[in-house]
């Protein structure tokens, strides 16, 4: 199972639309994808239609302190925590949705961090693709248990300071987590820096021109720039588009939106998924 992680430390840069463009195509293409929110703000789950989910990631991580028998294997309990999205999406996405409690695990003193690689083990050989989207909490516990569970991390940066910022925080949390010795995730791969929600040509202004210079200074050639189908200006990356916000308003995936801009975003996340399961890493 390839398992695939979308992290800045900062929000508003890209992580769920990215994450959920690449499950649609995921599952255009036939495979079975699990989405992971690991955002207590559940917009992910939401978009996926999962409304009023019974079990959540929340549900998961929880160890009972007071509990005199060790936490239940995750592994053993993952399929009753997973659920089908909802009916605009197709029968092969799978959800583990989250719910605003899962914001306290972030407090949590309990050692969580191994749940999800542990419980995705018990889904092998019947989920092709784990997308996770990761909130923009720096180093917290909720991104350090994603980036345990992924084997590769994709950085989404806006052209603007913030987007600098979140994607060279997010570099050093994956650094930290992957750290020979660190004993967390050693094999983590950063599949590339993805350029999103950029202007569109004749919107580009002098600042975004400096970030992308920041940005290929400091991440060399992690910067993706294969993403061939329309480049914005000169840089390879995904362009905000309207579509984009009526898929999530509608709760269905891009894949089932007309039109000419529809299809952009789909070449682009189309690429993205191929280049997380292809590539091996910058």
């Amino acid at each position: 199972m390839d398992a695939v992680a979308n992290y800045s430390e900062k929000g508003g840069v890209g992580k769920t639309s990215n994450s959920a463009g690449m499950v649609a195509m995921a599952a255009e293409q036939g495979l079975n994808v699990l989405a992971i929110d690991f955002d207590p703000r559940a917009t992910l789950t939401a978009e996926l239609g999962v409304k009023d989910p019974r079990f959540t990631l929340n549900d998961l991580l929880y160890i009972d302190p007071e509990a005199d028998t060790p936490p239940g294997d995750p592994a053993e309990f993952i399929h009753d925590a997973i659920v089908r999205a909802g009916e605009g999406w197709p029968s092969n996405v799978w959800v583990l949705p989250s719910e605003r409690p899962l914001g306290r695990r972030e407090s949590d003193s309990a050692m969580f961090e191994t749940r999800v690689r542990r419980a995705l083990q018990g889904l092998e050989g019947e989920i092709d693709l784990a997308v996770m989207d990761v909130p923009p909490r720096a180093g917290g516990k909720l991104a350090t248990c994603a980036l345990i569970a992924a084997k590769k991390v994709f950085i989404p940066a806006t052209l603007t300071t913030d987007g600098q910022l979140g994607a060279e925080q997010a570099l050093k949390t994956i650094q930290f987590v992957s750290s020979p010795g660190s004993g967390m995730n050693e094999d983590l791969v950063l599949a590339g820096l993805v350029r999103s929600i950029l202007p569109k040509k004749d919107d580009m202004r002098a600042v975004n021109h400096f970030v992308n210079e920041r940005l290929v200074e400091t991440f060399g050639d992690a910067v993706i720039d294969d993403l061939t189908i329309e480049q914005a200006g000169h840089y390879s990356g995904i362009v905000s588009y309207s579509v984009r916000e009526e898929c999530r308003l509608a709760c269905v995936p891009i894949t089932a939106a007309p039109g000419r801009e529809a299809k952009k975003l789909q070449g682009w996340y189309g690429e993205l998924l191929d280049h997380a399961i292809t590539r091996k890493g910058a």
